[in-house]
Parts: C-alpha cells; sequence; structure tokens
C-alpha cells in the first residue's frame, strides 16, 4: 500500500493516539519507555498573566507532564525487542543492526499522528530501531487540554480582546502563543531542557540501557522544522552531545532563526512570532518576566547557550566561523521543498552553506504544517511517490 492508504488505515487503528503493538501493514512494533527530565525550564511569570491565562503557566499538570513523560521506541519487524535492559548490547549480534535513528517533530505539535508513518517508514527501510521524542512542552510533555476547543476557544476570545491587532490566533496556538508573548525565555529555556534531555537519551543509547537499541552504535537524527533548529544547537555546542559518527538528515528546516516566518494557524499566532522575534535578534536588550539572570547565564556560559544564540541569525552564525556546519559535511543533508512559507528553502540554501540540500517542488497541494496531505487521485498518488521519495532517501543516507 501506498503513503495515502496506510494513512487511513493507522489514523482508524490509533485515532490520534499513539499506543504500543505492532502497525498495521508495516511489522513495526512500537513501545512506550519512560522518561525523567533532569533540567528545570520552568520561569516564574510574577503577576503579569491576566487570570483566565494563568492555568496556561502555573498548573502543576503543565510541568509535571512536562518533566515524566512517555517516548516511543519502533522496532523493525524481525529485530527482537529485549523486555528488560539486561543484555540489550547484544542485540546488534542477533539482527545485525546498528544504534537507533532519533526522529524530532515540529513546533506546537501535540499528537504523534503525524509521524507514525513517518517513523514506521524509517525503521523498516533501515532496518534500525527509531525513536520518537518528544521536545519540552510539546505532544505528551504538555496538557491535553491545550488542544481542547471548548477549553482553549474562550482563550481566543480573550487574547483578541487584549491584542486586536493579533493574525491568526487559534485554539490550536493559543496556548503556544501566550506562553511565548508573557515570557519569549521560555523558547530558548524549553530548548535547553530538550538538548539537555536529548543528551541523556543519547548517552543510553550508546550504553545499550535501552531495550532492543543495541550499545555503542551510531545514534543518527531525522529532525523536522523546528526540530531541526534543536539539532542544529546540538551540532554547534562546543561539547556537542551527538557522538562523532552521527549522520543528520533535516526535513523542512535548517536556517536561523530570523529567517523563518512562524505566524500560523498551527504554529503561534502573529504576536507571538512577532515577540520572539524582536526579543532574540535585539538579545540581551529586550525585557523579560522572571528568570533573567538565568536565561543570561545560560545564553553566555553554556555552548547550548551560546550554539542558540548563533542559530538566532545569518550574522551570528557568519561570526561564529566561515562555514558553521563544515565538520558535519559528509554527514549532513537536508531535502525541503520549494514553496515552504514558514522556513523557507532559500533560507535553509544560505544557512548550511556548503551542505547537501535538496529542494523538491511536489505536484500537489501542500503546506509547511502538512507536507504529506491525504488526497484522492492522482494528486494522492503524487504524495505517495514524494513521501516514497523522501523515505528512501533518509534511509539510504541513514543506512
Amino acid at each position: 500500500m501506498g503513503y495515502t492508504a496506510v494513512e487511513r488505515q493507522i489514523s482508524s487503528h490509533f485515532r490520534g493516539n499513539l499506543l504500543e503493538g505492532v502497525i498495521p501493514g508495516a511489522g513495526v512494533t512500537v513501545n512506550a519507555r519512560r522518561f525523567c527530565s533532569a533540567v528545570d525550564s520552568s520561569v516564574p511569570d510574577g503577576q503579569d498573566v491576566p487570570g483566565l491565562f494563568r492555568a496556561l503557566f502555573r498548573s502543576g499538570e503543565v510541568e509535571e507532564s512536562n518533566r515524566d513523560f512517555s517516548y516511543y521506541v519502533m522496532i523493525p519487524a524481525g529485530v527482537h525487542d529485549k523486555l528488560s535492559a539486561e543484555g540489550a548490547g547484544t542485540a546488534a549480534d542477533e539482527s545485525g543492526r546498528r544504534g537507533a535513528i532519533i526522529l524530532l517533530h515540529g513546533l506546537n505539535e501535540r499528537s504523534w499522528a503525524k509521524y507514525i508513518q513517518w517513523g514506521s517508514r524509517l525503521a523498516e527501510n533501515t532496518g534500525r530501531p527509531v525513536v520518537l521524542f518528544p521536545l519540552a512542552y510539546h505532544m505528551n510533555r504538555s496538557p491535553r487540554s491545550w488542544i481542547d476547543r471548548h477549553i482553549m476557544m474562550p482563550l481566543v476570545s480573550a487574547r483578541q480582546a487584549l491584542l486586536p491587532d493579533t493574525r491568526l490566533s487559534t485554539f490550536v496556538n493559543v496556548a503556544l502563543s501566550t506562553r511565548m508573548t508573557v515570557s519569549p525565555q521560555r523558547f530558548m529555556l524549553s530548548g535547553y531542557q530538550t538538548a539537555g534531555d536529548l543528551a541523556a537519551l543519547i548517552r543510553s543509547i550508546r550504553e545499550g540501557s535501552i531495550p532492543g537499541i543495541d550499545a555503542g552504535g551510531p545514534t543518527d537524527i531525522f529532525a523536522y522544522s523546528i526540530g531541526a533548529l534543536m539539532t542544529q544547537v546540538m551540532m554547534l555546542s562546543d561539547p556537542s552531545p551527538l557522538p562523532d559518527d552521527s549522520r543528520i538528515m533535516l526535513f523542512c528546516g535548517g536556517s536561523a532563526f530570523s529567517m523563518m516566518n512562524g505566524t500560523s494557524r498551527l504554529i503561534m499566532d502573529s504576536r507571538a512570532f512577532e515577540m520572539l522575534l524582536s526579543f532574540y535578534v535585539r538579545w540581551p536588550e529586550g525585557a523579560m518576566n522572571g528568570g533573567r539572570e538565568r536565561l543570561i547565564r545560560l545564553m553566555n556560559d553554556t555552548p547550548e547557550g551560546e550554539a542558540f544564540y548563533a542559530m538566532t541569525s545569518q550574522q551570528r552564525l557568519k561570526d561564529l566561523r566561515g562555514r558553521p556546519f563544515s565538520r558535519y559535511d559528509t554527514r549532513l543533508k537536508a531535502v525541503t521543498f520549494k514553496e515552504d512559507t514558514v522556513i523557507p528553502a532559500k533560507a535553509i540554501i544560505e544557512t548550511l552553506r556548503g551542505a547537501d540540500v535538496e529542494v523538491w517542488n511536489p505536484d500537489y497541494p501542500y503546506t509547511h504544517e502538512s507536507p504529506f496531505p491525504v488526497l484522492a487521485g492522482d494528486k494522492g498518488n503524487e504524495v505517495d511517490r514524494t513521501f516514497d521519495r523522501l523515505f528512501e532517501t533518509a534511509a539510504g543516507f541513514l543506512s
């Protein structure tokens, strides 16, 4: 079956929630693993949050779900999944596979539904485990209420009343938009937490302490959208949490932050993106609520903070070094779509100067947020072909 038919089957089976078990038609098994973050990215917001919005900031559920959560390991058919960490390091001898691929998602994502087939296809095509890992305050690291239309619509109305010039405020993006507008430092702090979490995950993978993943093998990354920015921060950090043999595949991502356009019904509204852009492009001049000293210390005195600062603009990247990603020349590949308006192809090419970047122009209606829509007829067939091409390309690079 092609992508479109499989997507319908997967949607019917999972109904928006990723569950443990075998993915229909794929022979790929999904296992949930628990993770407890050791990094605190909470921010004191003082008295600046209007009453109706306070649950988005001060709820115990918010911090608890972000700190203690599940991630998912996709094991391809024929690979024995160890039920305990003991002996996991021998798996490579049994299956011939090595290491794992970490799949990183986009900004303001709350469901794994879009990525089930992405991860499954990567696992099938490479014969390697694929780890779906949520960024801080995303996916199952955030309260389910943040995508509940009935709970969020009153917040949309209130936000529009407070900020009448704001464009594209929706029940999908109002939680992220409000949090970024009130405390733009959250963007960097949550990224810092994610970097620390990924460093711990990579250590566990290398040590063979995750059942079903062999010890000592390479840890590669398939990163989409803002997941690409997260990956680039890790690439530029010195020292980097990425092993020296890691390969990086970027999809619809890879540009400096100032060259993105994050205003979207599905990502964040115009006021939130304008706040983030102004805050980080003008850094360190921007005002902030709470945690100022901590953010300054992280931005100035940590490898991740310095790397993130470099990724905020093209000029800062140039100041960092001539070709900042040159050490990854043979281990970095990017694919993007010509008409992507959120992270434009030209911006990716300029940021990754000299890297292997392919710009495709699929013959069907797509957006950055939905690169593979479920369509009927000839357009659906073109979606199937483009999806196959992408994950065959990724498998060839990451195998």
